[in-house]
């Protein structure tokens, strides 16, 4: 689809929505993300129209993107209710799964200032440095906050924990896993086999359940000033063990060489002040598990993105730049699994 019949299929979905005419003077892509496409949205209000904001975010989960199928409606759901929470977020507007309106699922959202730091250093307006204590307070205190925030009391999330309890969310996990491994691998893989082996045999049971994120890490907030103006990309948000968001954020893979937890602290430091922002005690043999998970998913995630890059009409280079990383990322996750015994 073209973009200018984009632009038209947005207008006249505005428009119904809205309650009467809206024009989009300007909707722009932006070449961030893997997986999502992101547009910035700028609108008109004509006679009668209501809409929330001029500027606004459209993004879209087409067909031929890392993990299609998309649907937008759990990431709508989510955000809904993390608007009770102190956790930043965007305010979410309207949705569908109805490939009908925009040619995939969609979802509109508040437009929030700010820009996101990336793993990789020496940018000349990297402006990291400069923030960094402030910015890793509020980083732990966010997912703080998700994970303390009362799920069980949103509406919103009603199914969201069906079939799931503290004894087998490892192992749901787990499955997650399989399910990848047995899309992507075009091949057998014996360190990604060996690894779902060891993880469903040292399973731990949660000490509770609550929001895990999935991809908590720096690249997925933005920032203004010193200050995190919202926590994005909750596509594979679920209900699940917290330990598994702090093994997400440890991996060195994110901390652009600085031995850092995605660049801003330590990790005792980090798991330090999680602890006291939290209330709750970790257990690191838990989070090692955990890491060792992650660890598995990055490499899914390459394997992924080498087969969509390999796909006839693939255009974008960067999948290809990514599943070079998967050999390195899978002797790392089996280094962590002989440490661990």
């Amino acid at each position: 689809m073209t973009v200018r019949a984009l632009q038209d299929r947005v207008e006249a979905y505005l428009t119904q929505r809205a309650g009467g005419p809206v024009h989009v003077s300007a909707l722009k892509r932006f070449p961030v993300g893997f997986s999502w496409a992101t547009y910035g949205v700028d609108v008109e209000a004509g006679p009668g129209a209501q809409v929330p904001a001029a500027t606004m975010i459209l993004r879209m989960g087409p067909d031929d993107a890392l993990y299609a199928p998309y649907s937008a409606r759990p990431q709508f759901q989510l955000l809904s209710a993390l608007e009770r929470s102190p956790v930043p977020t965007p305010r979410v507007y309207w949705h569908s799964d109805d490939h009908a309106i925009l040619g995939a699922p969609f979802f509109f959202c508040e437009r929030v200032e700010g820009r996101a730091p990336l793993p990789s250093v020496g940018a000349p307006d990297d402006p990291v440095p400069q923030f960094r204590e402030s910015i890793a307070r509020q980083f732990v205190g966010a997912l703080a906050d998700l994970h303390r925030f009362d799920w069980r009391s949103a509406p919103e999330l009603a199914d969201w924990s069906t079939g799931i309890t503290a004894e087998n969310t490892a192992l749901k996990q787990v499955e997650v896993c399989e399910h990848d491994y047995r899309r992507w691998a075009t091949r057998p893989q014996p360190a990604m086999l060996w690894a779902l082996h060891w993880l469903r045999r040292n399973a731990p049971r949660a000490q509770s359940l609550g929001i895990v994120h999935a991809d908590y890490r720096i690249g997925n907030f933005l920032f203004q000033s010193g200050r995190i103006t919202s926590i994005l990309d909750w596509e594979s948000a679920h209900i699940g063990d917290p330990h598994e968001d702090l093994g997400w954020a440890v991996l060195p893979q994110f901390g652009g060489g600085t031995g850092l937890v995605c660049r801003l602290l330590e990790q005792d430091d980090f798991l330090r002040l999680y602890e006291r922002l939290s209330g709750r005690t970790v257990d690191r043999a838990v989070m090692r598990y955990y890491t060792v998970m992650s660890l598995l998913k990055l490499a899914l995630v390459y394997l992924a993105s080498a087969h969509t890059f390999e796909r006839a009409g693939a255009s974008d280079v960067r999948m290809g730049a990514m599943a070079t990383q998967a050999a390195q990322t899978l002797r790392q996750m089996q280094r962590d699994i002989e440490a661990i015994g």
